[in-house]
């Protein structure tokens, strides 16, 4: 097993979901260690117990721990965050996977719209982490920083709107961020990701399988496709691990 991240401490922050029970699967057949901080980690408890009990029987598998956390303040984002990097004793990687999947569109009457929670969940929550993580990685001269952002989103989907007002500046921001820690041996890029279960989940509640809700997103665009779990971690491995060492400011689109 090549366990080129052994060692590595990987903070996710975000919501347990399909993508992310996959990344610390892949992450910690590769050795490293994560923690997920999650505002209800219930279910990820439950996984990580899993995760750890297969860490047993091979101990070249890293470890794994779902911290809750409300996100909903720059106290509990720090609080979250550093007992993440108490539990494994640094924070290497920080994943970004505070992604919207519920549809955004901009109403067409005078429907009042939460903005302060939109603004909070899709874009604040975010920059209040990276400050922590920046100054982190800063002291360690070294580190990741990837945000991860739906391809949707980003490519304009009509149904998402306001997530793309919102979520989407995390683009330009990487590419600034990204050329600030340079010197500090710390790089940061966004990746989006194709069509995943948990956007379909969210944007077509009412389908009964991911297949019918895929052909519901077909309609909308024909052509698209799931994007497989296996694209998504291959290219968060490369990015995290030492070919990703000299990419930063980029945003990479999955599909």
């Amino acid at each position: 097993m090549d366990s080129q991240l052994r060692e590595r401490t990987v903070v996710i922050l975000g919501t347990f979901s399909t993508t992310i029970q996959n990344l610390i699967l892949s992450l910690t057949a590769q050795g490293a260690d994560v923690a997920l901080v999650d505002k209800d980690a219930v279910k990820a408890q439950k996984f990580c117990q899993n995760v750890n009990d297969q860490r047993e029987a091979n101990d070249k598998l890293g470890r794994a721990v779902a911290i809750e956390t409300k996100l909903d303040s720059e106290n509990s984002i720090k609080d979250g965050l550093g007992k993440a990097a108490q539990t494994f004793g640094s924070i290497d990687i920080f994943i970004d996977a505070m992604m919207s999947n519920e549809p955004t569109p901009l109403p067409q009457g005078q429907e009042t719209i939460a903005w302060d929670e939109l603004l909070h969940q899709n874009l604040k929550v975010s920059l209040m982490a990276t400050q922590f993580v920046a100054h982190f990685l800063r002291g360690r001269k070294r580190g990741r920083i990837v945000y991860l952002l739906n391809e949707a989103t980003v490519r304009g989907n009509t149904q998402d709107a306001l997530a793309a007002a919102t979520r989407t500046g995390l683009i330009g921001m990487a590419k600034a961020l990204g050329r600030q820690m340079q010197e500090f041996n710390v790089t940061v890029n966004c990746l989006s990701l194709g069509l995943t279960e948990e956007y379909l989940q969210g944007h077509f509640p009412d389908a009964p399988t991911i297949k019918e809700a895929l052909e519901k997103m077909k309609s909308i665009e024909p052509g698209v496709r799931i994007t497989g779990p296996d694209k998504i971690s291959n290219a968060l491995l490369f990015l995290c691990g030492t070919g990703g060492s000299a990419i930063t400011g980029q945003h990479i689109s999955i599909t």
